[in-house]
């Protein structure tokens, strides 16, 4: 595919010459144990990750054998699947059947973010599992294959932010899993900076799969809405208010409705692997924490995304604290 129009295409997206996306780099969460998915983790300021994709995959043997591992190891740690650097791809390539399978390796956590460097934090298509920042699990990346897709979804910036958060709940057999149903809505006008949100990015899983989903519907996945989580201020303005820190507990019970309507069923929550906007919405408009809030100083707040074990971490980021140093020049 041409993808020679892109940058006049990117540096004015209310008018492309030509639509497309430039391939790169992408950070899939892994969820499920016996049946592994991936979810395509959002940025609605980046036209390259301004997808919702859920997808079935296939690992190779060493690979599922080390992940399943690491789950069981660390239940609550996000483990990043990542196509490798030199096999960049669009996500529509995998939504839409185009590459039924890519070399990827995986990774444990997130790099501290109080410990990049200033040029790092600033740049547009900073990638925070690369080479020089993480070790990755597998010593060599590893062909993962496509076996279906649950969800491919691009961002319509029109769409309005619900009254109640949304979600998709999908699964197979005993296990289940939920994420936050995305808006990503433009939040700027003609003459400013395009910036869109406030929303957030959750995935989680489900302690078990729900006993009142039919198999065929959970496989293909279901819409419900969880009445617990108001995104809307009540009033005329009905201003946006996200939470900014993880809504569920594993364990905790909480009431959703199916397509957003009728009796309330109920679920159980399980892992909590992402949440937050920070990395979805745009910086713009990331939403401040009132300083008189007792959660201010919550380090989960924004971003809740278990770090990395510093035995991943690379070499050279082990050795000191780059922050630091540049402090002490």
């Amino acid at each position: 595919m041409d993808h020679t129009d892109y940058k006049a295409s990117a540096g004015n997206m209310n008018l492309p010459k030509y639509v497309t996306n430039m391939p790169h780099q992408h950070a899939l969460i892994l969820v499920g144990y016996d049946t592994i998915y991936g979810v395509h983790m959002t940025q609605y300021h980046h036209e390259e990750h301004k997808y919702q994709m859920i997808l079935e995959l296939d690992l190779p043997e060493p690979a599922k054998t080390r992940y399943r591992k690491m789950r069981e190891t660390w239940p609550e740690m996000p483990l990043v699947l990542c196509n490798d650097v030199k096999d960049p791809l669009m996500v529509p390539d995998l939504g839409g059947g185009t590459r039924p399978d890519f070399s990827a390796n995986f990774f444990p956590g997130l790099f501290p973010l109080d410990q990049l460097k200033p040029e790092e934090e600033e740049s547009m298509h900073f990638f925070p599992w690369s080479a020089d920042i993480m070790k990755p699990v597998m010593d060599a990346p590893f062909k993962v294959k496509v076996k279906r897709v649950v969800l491919f979804r691009p961002f319509n910036h029109q769409e309005i932010l619900p009254k109640y958060a949304n979600y998709i709940i999908w699964g197979s057999d005993t296990e289940a899993h939920m994420t936050h149903w995305q808006t990503a809505h433009m939040a700027s006008n003609k003459y400013d900076t395009p910036a869109f949100g406030p929303d957030y990015d959750h995935i989680m899983s489900l302690k078990s799969a729900p006993d009142w989903v039919h198999p065929s519907l959970l496989r293909a996945g279901i819409t419900v809405s969880v009445p617990a989580i108001r995104l809307r201020a009540p009033g005329k303005k009905r201003k946006a208010s996200i939470p900014l820190t993880r809504p569920f507990r594993y364990n905790q019970k909480f009431e959703v409705l199916y397509r957003g309507i009728g009796q309330p069923y109920k679920v159980r929550a399980g892992y909590t692997f992402v949440f937050g906007p920070q990395v979805s919405t745009s910086p713009a408009i990331m939403p401040v924490p009132d300083p008189s809030d007792p959660d201010a100083n919550n380090p989960e707040l924004t971003l809740f995304m278990t770090e990395a074990p510093e035995e991943y971490w690379a070499d050279q980021r082990r050795t000191s604290n780059l922050k630091d140093e540049i402090n002490n020049e």
